[in-house]
């Protein structure tokens, strides 16, 4: 009953992802652009997030400046920073880490999220963000939809976002918007 209970969420999951990709695609979303603080934004993309963390005795560290702001949707920026913490936890395992580093200069603010896990395979890196791919080491609950996404929502409100292999290990996702 449990596993059938949790496709169904897999399962509304995915259809709902491909609507906000087609509606993405079609240009209808209207994006509510407003000042938004950093910290609250992260704390809201979290907060689903938090119990299966625990749950998985992941070390979670934030660094944000105080007063970070940028400029966006603070509903669609949410998914997309909860969706990219997602793929944080999934690959940090069990006591893994989750660390986002928040930094405020005259040029852009920057939002960056590395995890402790194995990283991504150096052929995978350029196909990451490309809808429905999935790299060799994906979960296989994984439907290649996620990160297609997040890099759709960030871009079409102004900002970059990219991932590579941090030097100490693990994944680095870097977002960043512009001043």
């Amino acid at each position: 009953m449990r596993e059938t209970e949790e496709l169904f969420v897999h399962m509304d999951w995915l259809i709902t992802s491909l609507l906000k990709l087609s509606r993405l695609d079609a240009g209808i979303v209207v994006f509510q652009c407003e000042r938004i603080e950093v910290n609250a934004l992260v704390c809201t993309a979290l907060r689903p997030l938090l119990i299966p963390m625990e749950l998985r005795d992941i070390n979670l560290q934030i660094d944000v400046p105080k007063g970070m702001m940028i400029q966006g949707d603070s509903g669609w920026l949410s998914e997309a920073i909860q969706n990219i913490l997602k793929n944080c936890l999934d690959s940090a395992g069990e006591h893994g880490k989750i660390e986002i580093v928040c930094t405020d200069n005259p040029l852009f603010a920057e939002i960056a999220i590395h995890d402790s896990g194995a990283g991504f395979e150096k052929e995978d890196l350029p196909c990451l963000f490309d809808r429905f791919y999935r790299g060799k080491s994906a979960n296989a609950t994984g439907y290649g939809i996620g990160l297609a996404l997040c890099k759709m929502i960030i871009n079409r409100q102004g900002g970059t976002i990219t991932a590579k292999n941090h030097p100490q290990g693990g994944a680095i996702f870097t977002i960043r918007f512009p001043k």
